[in-house]
C-alpha cells in the first residue's frame, strides 16, 4: 500500500494542479453577479403595533450561474426584517443583512443596499 503512494510522486502532483487549476477556470466562467433593484422590503411587528420607514425596497447583489441569474427576478426575492420583539414605540436602527433577503437556493445573495434601516413604531390606533 505504502508503495502504491510513493510511487509517481510527480505525475500525482501534476494531476492535483491540473484539477486545481480546472476547479479555479470553471468556478469563474460559471460564477456571476448582477444587482436586482426596488426588492419588495417587508418589515415584521408584534400585533398591535405598526412600522413606518421611508424604504419600500432595497437593491440585492447575488451571485449565481448565468442562467440562474438570468431566471431569477424580483419576484422570486423579498427583504424581511423581523421587528417583532419590540413592544415599545419609538425610533430603530437595524441592519439589513444578506440573511435578511429570502431568494431562491440557486443564487446566493452578495450584499444589501442600504445596509441599514431606520423604523419608527407606533401603536396601531384602536
Amino acid at each position: 500500500m505504502r508503495a502504491w503512494l510513493v510511487s509517481d510522486t510527480g505525475l500525482k502532483v501534476v494531476a492535483l494542479v491540473l484539477a486545481t487549476f480546472t476547479w479555479i477556470f470553471v468556478r469563474a466562467v460559471t460564477s456571476d453577479s448582477r444587482t436586482v433593484e426596488g426588492v419588495p422590503l417587508e418589515v415584521k411587528v408584534k400585533p398591535g403595533m405598526t412600522a413606518h420607514t421611508g424604504t419600500r425596497a432595497v437593491n440585492v447583489t447575488v451571485r449565481g450561474t448565468t442562467e440562474d441569474l438570468r431566471l431569477a427576478s424580483r419576484n422570486e426575492l423579498f427583504a424581511v426584517v423581523d421587528l417583532s420583539r419590540e413592544d415599545l414605540q419609538g425610533l430603530y436602527q437595524t441592519a439589513i443583512k444578506p440573511e435578511a433577503i429570502r431568494h431562491p437556493r440557486r443564487i446566493l445573495v452578495i450584499a444589501v443596499e442600504p445596509t441599514n434601516l431606520v423604523v419608527r413604531l407606533d401603536k396601531t390606533p384602536e
